[in-house]
């Protein structure tokens, strides 16, 4: 991670010997990890090393969360839409759907893995994470 990285959250991976470098996000509310970018085009590395690192970025999930919070200190929730399902769990969602809410503010404990999120409407959610 960079000091001057932007959102979505995202961790860079970098392949010296094949001279590429993939970007792979995550989130603070679910814990789905997906490819953003590899660059250049034409070192794009096999399948399976790809899979392999987002397996890997996945298995550090608490790590990555834990350093972009210390150092972007953002979820990059605020203005998303979310749904609080009926277990408890936060979905985020597109505007107009049925029940969801705009975020104003999310508060991230790297110690706890807790995340909480204020909605527009002033109600109030939270949601165990990944330490």
């Amino acid at each position: 991670m960079f000091s001057d990285d932007h959102c979505p959250p995202h961790v860079h991976a970098r392949h010296r010997a094949d001279a590429w470098i993939a970007r792979v996000g995550f989130s603070f509310v679910a814990t789905a990890v997906d490819l953003i970018s590899i660059a250049p085009m034409r070192n794009i590395p096999l399948q399976r090393v790809l899979n392999r690192l987002l397996d890997d970025v996945q298995g550090q999930l608490a790590i990555c969360r834990r350093k972009w919070w210390e150092i972007q200190g953002t979820a990059c929730l605020v203005n998303q839409w979310a749904k609080i399902e009926p277990s408890g769990m936060i979905r985020i969602s597109a505007p107009g759907v049925a029940e969801a809410k705009q975020i104003t503010g999310a508060d991230y404990g790297p110690d706890s893995g807790q995340l909480h999120l204020i909605f527009r409407d002033g109600t109030r959610a939270a949601q165990e994470g990944v330490k």
